[in-house]
């Protein structure tokens, strides 16, 4: 990945009152006259919601389809984390890497059901089975800060929540997103609490908290039926003739974007009740906002507006939008003639946005280049055009970075556009475009560390340059704020959009991410150089501790154009003993060290994702003993561990379906199948008798971990074992050895339980639980207070054979190096030999 120097892009999201969701890597938006028309309606509904749980995938899109889009509320949805912690079935990125592609897939999904998106500072650690775990590792307090600064800034009437505050909610951060829901629902209106927020907002009391109930949150149907007289009842499967999709529909395409977790959804049209239990504030058993003011009448001297609005409606001729245009001024200047407030601002947003799409009004600002370094100088392509009857002027654009401003008063006549290029210089002070909550370390626990509040709850970073245009529309004043992008045209996407991207001048990409050294050898590091600007050229080393050194200690490089490229080569040598390092690239260029690579995530249901890790790799040199050299991998949801095992020595045959044959097996030392291959490929139910046969005629087959949902097959082994959902998830669990003269456990590495230590994580996860006398349990674990798990390691001969299932988290430790866990993998590798 480290060498990987694609062109990247972003997306952008602000916040009530700030911006609508725009999208810096897709089209401009162009909505329809009907969606027009459906936004004209929502200026007389003054409503907000909060959906708030765990992780992405946790919100209901239903539920936040209906409200966005049938009651027209503002409609927001608070994941505590990004999903760091979960697996990926499309790729193999994990930890910071996934929780860049889960929010992309959450800007996609409420770009799809009309809600807004926020987060907490909370990593996702993996699973918990116990709140009281997860806030040990949160941090409770800063985490109970982030959910009342983020309802102080939405003022939400209604809070929902989609788990119960205990054990039912399954998941320990399911719990804990309720818990905290519960205690910021009153924290919030408090001005004793976290007071040093009011700098920027105000206390803000919430009308009332409900649980939207899950089937799988009851203990049973009956205690469902028993209550069902005290739930709140929604029918949330109602038809949206503006959209031409029943809630159930647009739900499912929003659910499908979580693609990483595999939860592509099928459409469903009729009725659709939802409930909800009442758990704090006033309640009701007759409408969601019984008590809440959702009309203009809730803003003082606001009342008229409704009126206007509904006169709006009522006239709107959806073949021609722009006649509405006039009294859309007329709703505009009420609002700005009201005080100032949440209210004021919400809907001068919306009637801007509503008056610059009934205009036709295309607005856009392209660089000549995707990406700059501070002090570059920055070409800007302009274009504006009114697709309207309606009497508009382009008075002046304000460019960014203390560019000179364009004083036009040109007016803009119907369709006939104006377009000209500008120069711009990017300032020295301006920052690399780190997504916020990467820019410190990153730890796997904890929260990330964001010191800027007002960044806190964001999805991403704002534009790194937007334009300002100030236009006379009837007379009256109005204007827009525009990023800035860069647009190519693809052969065959068409025309595609990338944002902004302000870059070091300089990159350096290690080769790998982690290097494993089973002897004294060297290996050979390779460093991609980059370059940001022209005329780049300086030194480049490597960075390393005591006891480990390099050849050459430096190397020169010269790269006279921008993106220009040159790699070059160090041999590492490890010390004698055991020890695990950090190695970094270090370029010196103009006098200055640059320690930062450059990383790109494409895949094509979100925009590309770039960021600027540390130009690091670990270093691990450590006592191994391996046996056998071919090992032939069959890839499941995706992981690292190919990449892992070429690093200390193995032969890795990649299997596609032409390969799976008994005749191409048997070359094999042994083979392995990847995480979730029973769970993500057809073809396992075809390959598993080639597989069995291959045990069979004294084969080495080591299968990872599967969940027990969603499996092709059943039978995964030669004997039959049943899986769970159970897993351990502190990293740090004592092992006990169940069989010590278990070759697992001694040959060629002896194992003993400091291998176990320094694992990331989880130990494992959807642990057997049954299984037939065949298979012998090698170790057992558990979590604290948990019962004993020893389906960590099942071994079992068949025929001349080994056979191994295992649901310990390889495809966490080795691309992570753990020492301990190469010399366990090692050992399941060399069964047999």
């Amino acid at each position: 990945m480290h060498l990987n120097f694609k062109r990247a892009v972003l997306c952008l999201w602000l916040g009530y009152g700030t911006a609508q969701p725009v999208c810096l890597a897709q089209m401009p938006a162009k909505p329809s006259s009907s969606k027009i028309l459906q936004d004209i309606k929502k200026l007389n509904v003054l409503g907000n919601v909060l959906y708030m749980a765990a992780h992405p995938d946790d919100e209901n899109t239903n539920f936040i389809a209906y409200m966005a889009n049938e009651k027209l509320y503002n409609t927001s949805y608070l994941a505590l984390t990004r999903g760091d912690g979960g697996q990926n079935l499309i790729g193999p990125e994990i930890r910071e890497q996934l929780g860049m592609i889960r929010t992309q897939e959450l800007l996609q999904a409420r770009r799809i059901d009309g809600g807004k998106q926020f987060f907490s500072r909370a990593n996702d650690f993996g699973f918990s089975k116990n709140p009281q775990e997860a806030f040990t590792i949160w941090e409770k307090e800063n985490l109970l800060a982030d959910a009342v600064w983020i309802i102080r800034n939405v003022k939400p009437d209604v809070i929902i929540t989609r788990f119960p505050p205990d054990s039912r909610a399954g998941h320990g951060h399911h719990s804990a997103s309720s818990i905290l829901a519960e205690e910021a629902f009153d924290a919030a209106a408090d001005p004793q609490r976290f007071p040093e927020q009011l700098k920027y907002v105000q206390p803000w009391q919430t009308k009332r908290l409900l649980w939207n109930i899950g089937m799988w949150g009851m203990l049973n149907r009956a205690e469902f039926v028993k209550n069902a007289k005290e739930y709140l009842k929604i029918d949330v499967g109602s038809y949206n003739a503006l959209l031409g999709k029943s809630y159930g529909e647009i739900s499912a395409e929003s659910r499908s974007m979580h693609k990483s977790q595999g939860f592509g959804s099928i459409g469903t049209r009729g009725i659709s009740v939802e409930y909800l239990q009442h758990t704090k504030g006033e309640k009701t058993l007759t409408d969601l906002f019984d008590g809440v003011n959702t009309s203009w009448g809730r803003v003082k001297g606001g009342e008229n507006i409704e009126t206007m609005v509904q006169t709006a409606i009522k006239e709107y001729d959806p073949a021609i939008p722009d006649a509405s245009v006039s009294i859309l001024l007329k709703i505009r200047t009420a609002i700005e003639k009201l005080p100032d407030g949440f209210w004021k601002t919400a809907k001068l947003r919306e009637v801007n946005d509503i008056l610059k799409n009934a205009l036709g009004l295309f607005l856009e600002v392209t660089a000549s280049d995707y990406a700059y370094t501070p002090t570059d100088q920055m070409t800007m392509s302009v274009e504006a055009i009114n697709r309207s009857a309606a009497s508009v002027t382009l008075q002046k654009i304000v460019f960014p970075f203390k560019s000179k401003d364009s004083v036009l008063a040109a007016p803009l006549k119907n369709n006939e556009g104006l377009s000209f290029e500008i120069k711009a210089k990017i300032p020295a002070q301006t920052a690399i475009s780190q997504p916020y909550w990467l820019r410190k370390e990153v730890g796997y626990k904890g929260l990330f560390f964001v010191d800027n509040q007002l960044e806190i709850g964001q999805a991403e970073n704002p534009a790194v340059a937007t334009v300002l245009f100030q236009f006379t529309v009837q007379g009256q004043p109005l204007q827009f704020d525009v990023p800035v992008v860069y647009k190519k045209k693809d052969p065959v996407i068409g025309e595609v959009y990338q944002p902004l991207v302000v870059t070091p001048p300089v990159y350096a990409n290690i080769a790998q991410e982690v290097y494993m050294f089973a002897d004294e050898k060297p290996r050979k590091v390779t460093i991609g150089i980059k370059a940001g600007k022209d005329n780049c050229q300086g030194q480049v080393m490597l960075g390393i501790a005591p006891g480990w050194r390099t050849v050459p200690q430096s190397i020169p490089f010269n790269l006279a154009q921008k993106g220009a490229e040159q790699s070059v080569e160090f041999l590492l040598y490890p010390p004698a003993a055991s020890q695990e390092t950090q190695i970094k690239a270090l370029v010196k260029v103009e006098g200055k060290t640059y320690d930062k690579s450059f990383a790109i995530i494409s895949y094509g249901h979100i925009p590309a994702q770039v960021f600027f890790p540390a130009a690091s790799a670990k270093a691990v040199k450590l006592d191994l003993v391996k046996k056998g050299n071919n090992i032939a991998y069959l890839m499941g949801a995706g992981d690292l561990i190919p990449l892992s095992l070429r690093q200390i020595g193995y032969e890795v045959t990649m299997l596609e379906d032409k390969d799976m044959t008994l005749d191409k097996l048997t070359q094999f030392d042994a083979v392995v199948v990847g995480v979730r291959a029973y769970n993500t490929n057809e073809r396992m139910k075809h390959y598993q008798a080639t597989l069995m046969n291959y045990v069979k005629n004294g084969g080495n087959l080591v299968i990872q971990y599967n969940t027990n949902m969603d499996l092709v097959m059943k039978d995964l082994g030669p004997y039959p074992f049943e899986l769970t959902r159970d897993r351990i998830t502190v990293e740090g669990s004592e092992v006990r050895f169940l069989v010590p003269s278990s070759p697992v456990l001694n040959s060629p590495n002896k194992i003993t339980p400091k291998d176990f230590d320094n694992w990331v994580q989880e130990r494992g996860l959807y642990f057997p639980q049954k299984w037939s006398a065949q298979y012998q349990a090698v170790i057992s674990s558990n979590d604290p207070d948990g019962p004993p798990l020893d389906g960590g390691i099942l071994v079992a001969k068949y025929g001349k054979g080994s056979y191994v299932y295992t649901s310990l988290s390889w495809f966490r430790e080795l691309p992570a190096g753990v020492p301990g866990a190469y010399r366990v993998f090692v050992n399941l590798l060399s069964l047999g030999k």
